[in-house]
C-alpha cells in the first residue's frame, strides 16, 4: 500500500510538471500537451467503447472518441486565449482549480465519507467529498482571484465545482459498463489518461460557454 502511495505522488509530481511547464513555455507547448492527451484519451476510449458495443466500426469509434475529447480541449485552448493573446495564468489556474477539486474530494471522502454519490456507478465516490472538494475549490478560486490575477476565478472554481464530478462519474460509468478498473495503464498509481482528466469533460466546455457572457 505505502509502495503504491509513493509511485502515485511520484506520477503525480511528474503530470503537474509537466503540464505547467508546457504552459510556461508558451501556446505551442501548451496545444501540443493537449492534443497529445487528446489522441491518448481517444485511444483509450475506442478501447472502452469497443467492449461495449463490439460490433460498432473502428471508424464510428474513434468519431465518437473525438467529439467527446476534442470539445474540452478546445474549450481550454479558448480560455487560454490562443491566438487571441496567450495568457499562461488561465490554464495554470484552470489546472490548480481542478487538481483542488479532486485532492479535496479525495481527502474528505477518506475522512468524512458516509453517503453514496452514485453507488450503481462510482461506489467509492461520496456526498461528503464532494462538498469537501467543492469548498476547497472555492477557496482557490478565491485566491486566485484576488491574489494572482485570475480575474474568473471564483467563476471557474463553480464550473468545476458544479461540472467536474459530472465528467468523473461519465467516465466511471463508461468503465463500469466496458467492465475495466482503469481507462489504460500509461499513468502509474493513476491508470489511464482519461482517469486524470475525467473532470474536463463537461467543466472546461461550460465555463467557456459561460466566460463568453461574463
Amino acid at each position: 500500500m505505502g509502495g503504491d502511495l509513493w509511485v502515485r505522488a511520484a506520477t503525480g509530481t511528474a503530470l503537474v510538471a509537466v503540464t505547467l511547464g508546457a504552459i510556461w513555455l508558451g501556446p505551442v507547448t501548451y496545444t501540443a500537451l493537449l492534443s497529445l492527451l487528446v489522441l491518448l484519451g481517444c485511444r483509450e476510449f475506442e478501447s472502452a467503447w469497443r467492449r461495449i458495443r463490439p460490433m460498432s466500426s473502428f471508424v464510428s469509434r474513434w468519431l465518437l472518441s473525438l467529439v467527446v475529447l476534442v470539445l474540452p480541449a478546445f474549450a481550454m485552448l479558448w480560455m487560454a486565449g490562443i491566438g487571441e493573446g496567450y495568457d499562461p495564468l488561465i490554464p495554470m489556474g484552470w489546472f490548480a482549480l481542478m487538481w483542488t477539486n479532486d485532492t479535496g474530494a479525495y481527502l474528505a471522502g477518506r475522512s468524512f465519507g458516509r453517503h453514496k454519490l452514485a453507488p450503481q456507478i462510482s461506489p467509492g465516490k461520496t456526498w461528503e467529498g464532494a462538498l469537501g472538494g467543492a469548498a476547497l475549490t472555492f477557496l482557490m478560486g478565491a485566491w486566485l482571484q484576488w491574489h494572482w490575477g485570475f480575474e474568473a476565478g471564483i467563476l471557474c472554481a463553480a464550473m468545476v465545482a458544479l461540472f467536474g464530478p459530472l465528467g468523473d462519474l461519465a467516465e466511471s460509468l463508461l468503465k463500469r459498463k466496458a467492465g475495466i478498473k482503469d481507462s489504460g495503464q500509461i499513468l502509474p498509481g493513476h491508470g489511464g489518461v482519461l482517469d486524470r482528466f475525467d473532470s474536463h469533460f463537461f467543466a472546461a466546455p461550460i465555463a467557456a460557454l459561460v466566460l463568453m457572457f461574463f
